[in-house]
């Protein structure tokens, strides 16, 4: 659950004012193959994630920001409202970097919503170990096995129907998140290729459960 939330914050430290080391090694290779028409837009983008993070006073790895639902929908709003500002159809890292706000935003929609005074309440992390027990092959990632557990879960959850949807509909868009941040160079590859379009599609996750 933490990972999937995580997403929200790994945005913000897209930004080429910091030291090397605290840029993901993805938005460093972002920066450096962005083609020179897009170079302004993308420090423009970079400037207002970074302003989204000073303005909240968001700290890397601080978990409890993570129950903090007034705030997590504040910084649900501003990357909404960043995403919204872009209109950059041929910049590909920009459109990159879109994708992963649309995701977030969905994803913090349908956590910090209605469901979350159910979910605040669950004992996620004892859910997830019970579901991964016999699931997921000893020494393999996790990840990879996130979408099946998270089934697993979802029907244990002591949660309304509604309440259940919304927190698959999450933990799936975020399994599919960080499959694309994983293979992010060749996605992006295939984007300026013009064998891509990469675009967040709310949509797909409207029926997992039925």
């Amino acid at each position: 659950m933490l990972k999937i939330l995580s997403l929200l914050t790994i945005l913000v430290a897209f930004t080429v004012s910091r030291p090397t080391d605290d840029i993901p090694d993805l938005f460093l290779f972002l920066m450096n193959n962005t083609p020179a028409e897009c170079i302004d837009q993308t420090y423009e983008l970079a400037a207002k994630l970074m302003k989204t993070k000073n303005d909240l006073e968001l700290k890397y790895g601080n978990i409890e920001m993570l129950y903090n639902k007034e705030l997590m929908n504040s910084l649900v709003q501003k990357f909404k409202t960043i995403s919204d500002s872009i209109n950059s159809p041929n910049c590909s890292t920009i459109n990159f970097v879109k994708y992963f706000l649309d995701g977030t935003v969905f994803i913090g929609n349908e956590i910090y919503g209605e469901a979350f005074a159910c979910l605040s309440e669950e004992d996620l992390e004892t859910k997830f170990t019970d579901c991964n027990t016999g699931m997921v092959p000893k020494d393999s990632d996790v990840l990879e096995y996130l979408k099946p557990v998270s089934y697993c879960v979802t029907h244990k959850l002591e949660c309304s129907p509604e309440d259940r949807k919304h927190f698959i509909s999450a933990v799936y868009a975020g399994a599919d998140l960080f499959e694309t941040f994983n293979n992010g160079r060749e996605v992006l590859k295939k984007m300026e290729s013009n064998k891509l379009t990469l675009k967040f599609v709310p949509e797909k996750y409207d029926h997992i459960l039925n």
